[in-house]
């Protein structure tokens, strides 16, 4: 009988570690808890596993040194594929969220646009125009979905879920390709695991 739990329990970790990796920086760098991305997050760990596997499958159905060029493609469209989020989503990060230092620690929180205020907010801003910043806004409106349109915020939480997944997923199949090119053909034993 087949180890499959052996085998499911070292790529689980391969995956654990890829996404824990440097420092927890594709979790510092998730979008807000307000955008449900506990959810996102917990679908691409499966994503990711699943790329591992289609990947690892893949390349243990063929010669190493036959295909290691075509996984070095595939590891490079992938990485390209991963460069249009890696330079969106910082921007839309900085456009959808803001620090509320009101919290200890500080955390992002999402934001709408500012041409989706409700009327009330847009009322206090004429009043007072010096007081745009959301930190400032949000001390005589407390929720979100007070302060700019549900339309808004669910816009601004799909953008930001979107960009997000794409950014990790293309990293982490263009990294699991581009291992595959690199691991050797007496790196693989008789059973076609490295």
């Amino acid at each position: 009988m087949k180890d499959y739990k052996g085998l499911l329990v070292s790529f689980v970790e391969v995956v654990v570690f890829l996404l824990g990796a440097f420092g927890g920086f594709l979790a510092d760098i998730a979008p807000p808890d307000e955008t449900g991305v506990g959810f996102d997050i917990g679908v691409l760990s499966f994503f990711v596993l699943i790329a591992l596997l289609i990947t690892s499958g893949m390349a243990r159905s063929v010669s190493g040194k036959q295909f290691r060029k075509l996984w070095l493609i595939a590891g490079c469209v992938a990485f390209l594929l991963a460069l249009p989020p890696a330079f969106l989503y910082p921007r839309a990060l900085n456009q959808f969220t803001w620090w509320d230092h009101s919290l200890q620690p500080a955390v992002h929180r999402l934001r709408g646009s500012d041409e989706d205020f409700k009327p009330p907010v847009k009322q206090f801003l004429k009043d007072h125009p010096d007081q745009r910043a959301p930190e400032q806004i949000t001390r005589d409106f407390d929720r979100l979905d007070q302060i700019w349109t549900e339309e808004s915020i669910a816009r601004a939480s799909t953008k930001l879920r979107i960009l997000y997944i794409w950014l990790v997923l293309a990293l982490c199949i263009s990294i699991f390709c581009l291992l595959e090119a690199n691991v050797s053909p007496t790196q693989v034993d008789t059973r076609g695991h490295a």
